[in-house]
């Protein structure tokens, strides 16, 4: 992740590393960024338990940065079942501008943008489009999930919420909603 220090564009924090870590940090770049295009692909396919199958059994979902967090596994599969209104005709979620900052070999953050176009039987199209901050951890399995998950809207025509630039002054390098006050779940 690229951050601004004097003036100038440079790398965050990342130490030197062997040819091995830098493949392995290669590989697991990609299967992190893997993540946000199986929840997308979910998402737009109404399959909550691959939604679900995306988080840690303790992780959470923010959908605004005024929500609650929705915790555990369970819980977010159950937001998702009744967020994905069964009167979506069709859904496209595209993915852009994915950034990733390593904390250490087990833990991420990751920013991305979305676009999001939604038609519905029952009431007029919707175009959101907004962004990702996310904590991802490589869990015992070998496998990344997504410890934290916020959703923030840049812009949303069509939809009752009518939520927009709260990308305005977020702090960059995103600090997610666990770590505000330099805290764990």
């Amino acid at each position: 992740m690229k951050i601004v220090k004097d003036g100038l564009m440079c790398s965050m924090g990342e130490d030197v590393m062997s040819l091995e870590q830098r493949i392995r940090r290669l590989e697991d770049t990609e299967e992190i960024k893997e993540i946000l295009h199986h929840y997308t692909r979910c998402v737009d396919r109404g399959n909550v338990e691959g939604i679900a199958s995306c988080y840690t059994s303790d992780g959470c979902f923010y959908p605004s940065d005024t929500s609650a967090p929705i915790q555990g596994r369970e819980a977010i599969f159950q937001i998702f079942t009744k967020l994905l209104n069964p009167s979506i005709k069709t859904s496209a979620h595209y993915i852009t501008n994915q950034q990733l900052h390593f904390n250490n070999e087990r833990e991420a953050l990751v920013f991305a943008y979305f676009y999001a176009n939604k038609s519905f039987e029952d009431r007029e199209d919707e175009l959101t489009c907004g962004g990702y901050e996310l904590r991802v951890m490589k869990e015992a399995d070998g496998q990344w999930r997504i410890k934290s998950h916020k959703c923030f809207f840049t812009r949303q025509d069509g939809s009752r919420s009518g939520r927009f630039a709260e990308h305005i002054a977020r702090p960059w390098p995103p600090v997610p909603e666990w770590n505000k006050e330099n805290k764990e779940l």
